[in-house]
């Protein structure tokens, strides 16, 4: 009797719901079982199947029959991989089940969110129940990930004899009255409508009445079936992990009332969370926005952690993977995108290398400097072919000569007469008197002393620019220079790392060969160091962002490399499935869109980090080199004098004792006679 009296306005209350919530969706997913069917979910299927021919627009529908389906979940065709193949074959954005055991396919359900290619948020649920227990179903905490649902199940005969004003209150698990008063004269033919109350500080699994749906068509209550529980969460708990990476998120556990925020152990009641920086300010306005209430996790200072292949995992995204927390932010690439879940790009950030700044060249080696060592080799090689110009000369003004008075010609003290002449020629300085009285050698020296004018004014020139202007090395101002030079560089975090370590580009994998994780400690120490980097980041406002290692002295003798090594976008991540993501996505856009986001990012880079030193890192990004108050000449400035003089006597010296030695050589018989 009491299925004959639903029926009458059953297929009304289905109509009423697919018609107003599921129409404008694109496309929907219709769960059933047709081998355990009992009469209502019959009269379910066929008032479902005439709501949507009476559709004024066409939906893709797809259709799973449980009854055809093995109970074993490894099997490919069972409920969790038919589920994910829909979800992945379309966007499917309604889900109605008519079963008998509605859990299973929320399991199901939820297998499709873990690992389904397509994100898109789910619209809504209808389950449409006959004997399950609203206060046993709606408790599961599956629902917590879909909470657009609404449960349709006909009203207990248990329950008659409650009057009126228990509609839409709610309805004890033994179909207990709990408003009390006149038997209600539609008790026997309502269908009651339920759904998960989500929302508040406590209780959000607790099954909520929404409404009642009479057998004259009517609803008792009039309630919204769908109401939009995202847009006031009254209060309901975020739990956020969080780390300390300054200008993003500045995350400390202290004393209880120092703090702004609640730890999410409520044990440690002597502990609040001081939360600061400008990703953290996007999650302090978000809660504001939305009326929930942030519970924060602190890790500590680049504690980002790492997912692992063999399914384990540690610090803050490993938190996100065991589901300890629901959303973690704090500078997060996109590293574990087919594990987590996402939000819209924050803000852009670049990692570059703070280098070593370009040596001045060694004084001593100045007097070289002006010419490279082809000019050098050229040079000295036209020094030589002169003097043996100048040997032949001389030798043939003696035979020219011959029959005159002259002492007899020695060759190798012409030679070295010649190469002393024409030496002193090159370098302008005056040598013994040249006396020739052939025109051929006259016109030969005539143009050797023009060609040396100008080759010693050449010279003198670039040697006065060289002391007047230091000469520095070359500098390794790029990516690509600093992988030839096969340097070192370090980060106190392997994160800094995980966007490049397993690139096919052959720069990159020379930097992450060379790339060191090291404590804050080693990092100061090496900020010192030649031939040394140390990972600097850039960011969306135009300031630098760099660790407290780094000191205005060591800074000083640095560079900024011109490029980076790779950029990336900072994003909130989360569970997969995570139901406020898309709040928070708009919450992000409108943060972008009203310049907030780089008025935090800019107050908490004055607030934390030192301005003297990033003004200098801008400054040599720019390439502007601040002015220098002269200085006076030190012993390093004239080295290469001093070398010279060096050199030359310990020439000489040798020289000298030579000669000595072949003196006293020749002498020795004579002594012994």
């Amino acid at each position: 009797m009491l299925l004959a009296q639903q029926l009458v306005h059953l297929t009304t209350l289905i109509q009423i719901i697919v018609s107003q919530y599921f129409s404008p969706l694109s496309s929907l997913l219709i769960v059933h079982n047709s081998t355990f069917a009992t009469q209502l979910q019959l009269a379910y299927l066929d008032a479902l199947q005439l709501a949507l021919r009476n559709l004024s627009r066409p939906l893709l529908l797809q259709w799973i029959d449980v009854a055809e389906l093995p109970d074993d979940e490894s099997q490919p065709d069972a409920i969790e991989w038919q589920v994910l193949r829909a979800v992945n074959a379309s966007v499917t954005e309604g889900f109605i089940t008519v079963l008998p055991q509605t859990a299973r396919f929320l399991h199901a359900r939820y297998f499709a969110t873990r690992n389904a290619n397509v994100r898109l948020k789910d619209k809504l649920y209808l389950f449409l129940c006959e004997h399950e227990e609203p206060r046993d179903f709606l408790s599961m905490d599956i629902l917590q990930f879909y909470p657009h649902h609404l449960m349709v199940r006909p009203e207990k005969q248990a329950n008659k004899g409650c009057g009126r004003a228990d509609v839409g209150g709610f309805v004890g698990g033994n179909g207990g009255c709990v408003g009390g008063g006149l038997p209600h004269p539609y008790r026997d033919i309502n269908l009651e409508l339920w759904t998960q109350k989500f929302v508040g500080a406590s209780g959000n699994s607790d099954a909520i009445f929404l409404d009642a749906f009479l057998p004259n068509e009517t609803f008792a209550n009039r309630a919204e079936l769908y109401p939009n529980k995202l847009l006031n969460l009254q209060r309901r708990t975020l739990r956020l992990g969080s780390i300390t990476y300054v200008p993003y998120t500045v995350t400390n556990y202290v004393a209880a009332g120092v703090g702004n925020e609640d730890p999410i152990n409520p044990h440690k009641a002597n502990r609040t969370i001081a939360y600061d920086g400008s990703e953290a300010n996007i999650m302090r306005t978000f809660c504001e926005v939305h009326n929930c209430h942030l519970r924060v996790e602190a890790y500590g200072a680049d504690n980002w952690g790492s997912i692992y292949d063999n399914e384990t995992a540690d610090g803050m995204l490993g938190d996100i993977y065991k589901q300890r927390v629901e959303l973690a932010i704090g500078c997060i690439y996109n590293w574990y995108n087919g594990i987590t879940e996402t939000s819209h790009t924050i803000a852009r950030s670049a990692v570059t290398i703070l280098g070593p700044a370009p040596v001045p060249l060694q004084a001593w080696f100045t007097d070289i400097m002006p010419f490279n060592g082809g000019t050098w080799l050229l040079l000295i090689s036209t020094i030589f072919l002169c003097s043996m110009v100048l040997y032949i000369l001389r030798y043939s003004n003696y035979l020219l000569a011959k029959h005159s008075r002259q002492r007899q010609f020695v060759h190798a003290e012409n030679v070295e007469k010649s190469a002393l002449d024409i030496y002193a020629l090159f370098i302008q300085q005056p040598s013994a008197p040249l006396t020739f009285d052939r025109f051929a050698t006259r016109f030969f020296l005539a143009t050797l002393l023009c060609a040396t004018i100008t080759l010693e004014n050449i010279y003198s020139g670039q040697l006065k620019s060289l002391l007047t202007v230091p000469l520095y090395g070359a500098p390794v101002d790029t990516i690509g220079k600093w992988a030839q030079a096969q340097w070192k560089w370090a980060a106190p975090s392997i994160v800094w790392l995980h966007t490049v370590e397993k690139s096919h580009l052959l720069t990159e994998q020379i930097l992450a060969d060379n790339f060191e994780v090291r404590d804050y400690s080693y990092l100061y120490n090496a900020s010192f160091q030649p031939n040394y980097g140390l990972g600097i980041e850039r960011l969306v406002s135009g300031a630098f962002n760099f660790g407290n290692y780094v000191t205005r002295e060591a800074v000083e003798n640095r560079i900024v490399l011109h490029d980076d090594i790779y950029f990336d976008w900072t994003r909130a991540v989360s569970i997969r499935g995570w139901t406020l993501m898309p709040q928070l996505n708009r919450h992000i856009r409108a943060c972008q869109e009203s310049g907030l986001y780089v008025h935090w990012e800019l107050e908490n880079v004055d607030k934390y980090l030192d301005k003297k030193t990033g003004q200098i890192l801008l400054n040599q990004a720019s390439g502007y080199v601040p002015k220098k108050a002269p200085n006076p000449l030190v012993v390093d400035d004239i080295s290469a004098a001093l070398f010279v003089l060096a050199f030359g006597f310990t020439i000489a010296g040798c020289v000298l004792f030579l000669e000595r030695l072949h003196q006293w050589l020749l002498h020795l018989p004579h002594r012994r006679n």
